[in-house]
């Protein structure tokens, strides 16, 4: 029988509030320049950039802020490396980390429109509820001013606990923190690699959250929306899952 649900945070819980526009003035003031718009397209994927450059760790480099904060200077500055050739390395870096420092601040998120109604659900059911995510320090303060923690029993971030996902070590530090076991235990993220295969090398069910309809198919449930979540739980324990 499923106790408890696990989720993700970024893209699954809660989104960027900024559009895209918005973050790349952001960016041309921090470097001073103009960025015309035919450089203001969509950032390049960063599972892609990071697995393919530093295989399973590249997103595995989210057990302390430093890490966290270098991952993605890192990768801002890669995004920039075309739009300001002749700037000096430590003026893109620069740059690239006061956006980090700007996504730190609760007010550049916001929650999913159905994620307050889906964690009242789950609560309804007597379903422990925590969030396991790559995230920062600051991830406990932005889900609180969102009014997301108040559902929650536990909120781990891979920079406090000193691991990250896909490796199986933070999704058992939860369990831990859950007092369940893992076949008792789902998960809900939007990545394939850190999310569904990190949490299922743990025991755990897997399911991954596509909202845009856009993921092939897979070995696990997919959903469109948080609230088809509890009829997957549904579906598993009418398997007999104990």
């Amino acid at each position: 029988m499923i106790r408890a649900i696990f989720y993700d945070a970024g893209h699954t819980l809660v989104k960027p509030r900024a559009e895209i526009d918005e973050v790349w003035d952001f960016l041309a003031h921090q470097l001073g320049i103009p960025i015309e718009a035919e450089h203001r397209g969509p950032f390049p994927d960063v599972h892609a950039f990071f697995y393919t450059r530093l295989g399973e760790d590249g997103l595995g480099n989210y057990s302390s802020n430093a890490r966290a904060r270098s991952f993605w200077t890192e990768y801002y500055s890669f995004a920039l490396k075309d739009i300001a050739p002749d700037h000096p390395k430590a003026e893109i870096e620069s740059a690239g980390g006061a956006l980090y420092d700007w996504y730190a601040e609760p007010a550049q998120w916001q929650p999913f429109p159905e994620v307050i109604e889906t964690l009242e659900r789950g609560r309804d059911r007597g379903l422990i509820q925590g969030v396991v995510s790559d995230w920062g320090t600051d991830l406990l303060p932005i889900l609180h001013a969102h009014e997301i923690t108040h559902l929650m029993d536990f909120v781990v971030a891979s920079a406090v606990v000193g691991a990250s996902k896909p490796h199986r070590d933070i999704f058992l530090y939860a369990l831990g923190r859950a007092d369940v076991r893992a076949e008792e235990t789902v998960y809900v993220g939007d990545s394939y690699l850190a999310d569904v295969l990190g949490s299922r090398s743990a025991g755990l069910h897997p399911i991954l959250i596509d909202r845009d309809g856009v993921a092939p198919k897979i070995d696990a449930p997919v959903v469109r929306s948080l609230l088809d979540v509890l009829g997957v739980v549904d579906s598993i324990n009418d398997l007999g899952v104990k």
